[in-house]
């Protein structure tokens, strides 16, 4: 396939425009109208995740048993799926290859308007932000996602691909494989940034997309204008040829820079140039140039030259909207922020030229600014408990795993656990400096960790703390009690599951900031 560019710079005076500010469980609506609840929000603040309010399928296949090129096919290492965080192009690449089948999952989503099949990051993250969406989905007339496994955009082989379970096999929140051929559901997700959002389109079809599927049946001339909310407007014009038509041209004309005497000049200032004048003296001549903003837009076709009755994607890509939307100030305390001994947080970047003293990572962080931090090293490994107990006064128990990803009561549990008659009992929830702010992690406060333990893992080794080991197997024992077998835990795999008394396993500490 032929891919054509076309760039467009027209005139404008451009003024900034802040864009809304979004925060997990608010309700987004999308440029065509759709809805859906954001449930995540980049470090930078430049944008998120929105999940859609309604399943897209409630069971499909993946696809056929192809291996699919250019498409994340780990078999079964953590590492490549908690980084596998671009599921728009990975439907881009599945759709593609798959002819758009409304079979398959990548079928299923409106990819037009934005919405794609989601990574095995973005997907497992929905997992763990279930809690925190759940009502706002409820609130907005959507429906809560199922028990069941739900598809992400990536495959582990040529016949199966990858899925998170949200509560079919006990795993919740895990990776699981599953043969292309068999069912799952579909949620979609779309990403939202602050600078696209300030982006509008005008297609000469009467479309209001960045992309449009057209299928000319002669020689077709496309315009589409794009303005931004800040002021610049850019209008191009796009031919697509079908074969046995003339060759059509056309020319543009733009005004974001000004060539003199075959000089080209691109920004403001004053210029001179030499010429010989009749008496042959120099003549020197000044230019005072004032050159105005302007939206510099491509328009990309997948071929422009087609047959009557096929169909090519044109698609609108404006390649400087930065100059002209202001996206809003980023967070002041994000995940990856380093807690320092002080009680502030720095940036990582920072962090080296601040002489301040690390003591924890950030993980999590409110619409407030206030969050948990992971402590830098492991107080383990040892027993959560040294022997088979009884019922823990107090603790307040979760039956499932389901609940168990709910729970953010880690200070609270830690507490109930070390105020019982025998406290020697339980050793992890003795080894965490409590007295200091320090607690056992409730078993979702774990789960909400995993996805986000690579961007922990670069802060970590920032300011000397102890990495997350994927080239081993551990647990990570949590405070949240289980009905059977007293502990709920985290393991390599992302699963929670119940916890073993008299094991030993990994501890890491939390704290409120």
């Amino acid at each position: 396939m032929k891919k054509v560019i076309l760039t467009l710079l027209i005139c404008c005076y451009g003024f900034l425009l802040t864009a809304q500010t979004y925060h997990v469980g608010d309700l987004y609506t999308a440029p065509d109208g759709s809805q859906g609840i954001v449930y995540y929000i980049l470090p930078d603040g430049s944008g998120g995740w929105v999940v859609a309010l309604e399943d897209a399928s409630p069971s499909c296949a993946w696809g056929e048993t192809l291996n699919v090129p250019g498409l994340n096919d780990s078999d079964f290492d953590p590492w490549p799926l908690l980084n596998d965080h671009d599921g728009y192009s990975n439907t881009q690449i599945l759709r593609s290859f798959q002819n758009n089948n409304p079979a398959f999952a990548a079928g299923k989503v409106d990819f037009a308007n934005g919405w794609y099949l989601p990574s095995p990051h973005q997907l497992i993250t929905l997992y763990a932000r279930l809690p925190l969406i759940t009502a706002a989905l409820s609130q907005a007339g959507g429906t809560n996602l199922g028990t069941d496994r739900y598809w992400c955009s990536a495959e582990r082989h040529d016949s199966q691909a990858w899925t998170v379970d949200f509560g079919v096999a006990g795993n919740n929140g895990a990776f699981t494989d599953l043969m292309k051929t068999a069912y799952a559901r579909v949620r979609a997700v779309r990403s939202f940034d602050y600078i696209s959002e300030g982006l509008s389109y005008q297609w000469s079809t009467g479309a209001a997309t960045p992309s449009i599927s057209v299928s000319p049946t002669q020689t077709t001339n496309y315009t589409v204008t794009v303005t931004a909310a800040g002021g610049g407007n850019a209008t191009v014009v796009r031919t697509v040829e079908v074969k046995e038509s003339p060759v059509s041209e056309f020319t543009v004309a733009a005004t974001g820079s000004y060539t003199w005497n075959g000089v080209t000049y691109n920004e403001s200032g004053n210029y001179t140039q030499t010429f010989t004048a009749a008496n042959q003296c120099d003549s020197v001549v000044t230019l005072h140039l004032t050159v105005t903003l302007a939206l510099e837009t491509e328009v990309t076709v997948t071929d422009d030259t087609i047959c009557a009755g096929e169909q090519v994607t044109l698609e609108a890509v404006a390649l400087n909207p930065d100059d002209f939307i202001a996206p809003p100030t980023p967070p002041a305390v994000a995940v990856g922020d380093i807690l320092c001994t002080d009680g502030t947080t720095v940036k990582p970047s920072a962090y080296a030229a601040s002489g301040k003293t690390a003591m924890g990572i950030v993980l999590y962080v409110n619409n407030s600014g206030h969050g948990w931090a992971i402590n830098l090293h492991e107080q383990g490994p040892m027993a959560w408990s040294t022997a088979q107990s009884g019922s823990i006064p107090n603790a307040i128990v979760q039956d499932s795993p389901a609940e168990a990803i709910s729970d953010y009561n880690g200070s609270y549990n830690t507490y109930a656990i070390r105020t019982v008659s025998n406290p020697s009992l339980y050793p992890a929830a003795m080894a965490v400096d409590y007295d200091n702010g320090w607690y056992l992690p409730a078993s979702g406060q774990l789960y909400l960790m995993y996805p986000l333990i690579p961007i922990l893992n670069e802060s970590l080794a920032i300011c000397g703390g102890t990495l997350f080991d994927f080239n081993s197997s551990w647990y990570y024992c949590s405070s949240t009690v289980a009905l059977a077998r007293n502990m709920w835990s985290l393991d390599d795999d992302g699963n929670i599951i119940h916890y073993l008394p008299g094991l030993s396993y990994n501890v890491r500490s939390m704290r409120n900031f």
